[in-house]
């Protein structure tokens, strides 16, 4: 499942074969695009004129916040609702207490709301009934992050000031399991794979925990440098590496090792589809835009979707990109 950061862009520094990675620019002539790409703009409902897109299942659904745009400070999204979109259309809104995060291919969203004056993990399902994750009576509050197709749910506790890793499995209703890792302040989990593995990083760094719920760091390198992981699928980890002199695009595997970097103008990548096309960010000549790389080398600079449109999954037959355009959802169908 996605859910994804998609933060600031970064600085674009160049990274060297000397350190034994591949750096692969996208400053080349763009290639020949493989697809044209046909735009589809996700609905808002009646009153609203913003939304942005958390968490989808890579096909029919999406979670997000939906609302109207402040045109004056503080800016952002006033009176915003948690918002359930179904191929596009809106199929329900939560209460403003509801904040979601990610939802599955059965239409089942995570993410928080207050019960009994805490945050607390909650599931809600397609028609809007809504229920609370089990807990520990240590945690001061939880919330749940990301879930896959099976069900399960990967997130975060609250145990004083320090966080811990959750998982609530699908195969055993009703438990939850705290997953081990370096004692931290700082969590945030991003992505859960079919299989179960979680990727998120702490102010340590990236991190991926395996089948056995064992937690591995992730390889970076630069000055400070720290990985940050945004996707997983079937084992095989995207995202970003930042540091004090070097920021690139970066793909690991699921024990954690650097499988390749991409510099020369790729700044982070946002998701996997079914065949291992990667989508993300980088430089197209002076314009920051949505891209797509294979094996580390560019596929497709998609010159007729928007520059504005930031790629937050791919379809497992590649052949849909979903993100948030400029002020809502959109989707993009290759023909």
């Amino acid at each position: 499942m996605f859910n994804r950061r998609n933060g600031s862009v970064l600085a674009v520094a160049a990274i060297t074969t000397a350190l034994g990675l591949v750096p692969v620019g996208t400053a080349q002539a763009a290639p020949q695009a493989a697809c044209q790409w046909t735009k589809t703009a996700w609905e808002l409902p009646a009153g609203t004129n913003d939304g942005f897109m958390y968490g989808t299942d890579g096909a029919r659904y999406g979670v997000g916040l939906t609302g109207t745009m402040s045109t004056s400070f503080p800016y952002g999204i006033k009176n915003g609702l948690g918002t359930l979109w179904d191929n596009g259309k809106v199929v329900l809104r939560l209460p403003a207490t509801t904040t979601v995060s990610d939802v599955n291919s059965a239409g089942l969203i995570v993410g928080t709301d207050n019960v009994n004056n805490n945050f607390t993990a909650v599931k809600v399902s397609s028609t809007g009934t809504k229920t609370a994750l089990p807990s520990s009576t240590a945690w001061t509050g939880s919330s749940a992050k990301v879930i896959n197709n099976a069900g399960d749910i990967a997130g975060t506790a609250s145990v004083g000031s320090k966080s811990v890793l959750v998982v609530w499995p699908a195969s055993a209703p009703g438990t939850y399991r705290e997953l081990p890792l370096p004692v931290t302040t700082y969590l945030t989990v991003t992505d859960i794979d079919e299989q179960g593995r979680t990727v998120g990083y702490t102010d340590a760094g990236g991190f991926v925990t395996d089948l056995n719920g064992q937690w591995h760091p992730l390889a970076a390198q630069g000055t400070n440098g720290k990985g940050e992981p945004t996707a997983i699928r079937d084992g095989r980890i995207v995202g970003g590496i930042t540091s004090s002199t070097v920021n690139s695009e970066a793909e690991w595997n699921a024990q954690g090792t650097l499988v390749r970097t991409i510099g020369g103008g790729a700044l982070s990548a946002n998701a996997i589809g079914g065949n291992g096309t990667v989508g993300g960010l980088a430089f197209v000549g002076s314009t920051i835009r949505s891209v797509l790389w294979r094996n580390g080398v560019l596929t497709d600079s998609l010159p007729t979707v928007s520059q504005y449109f930031q790629v937050s999954a791919i379809s497992t037959d590649e052949k849909t990109l979903i993100g948030n355009d400029a002020g809502y959802p959109a989707s993009y169908t290759c023909s």
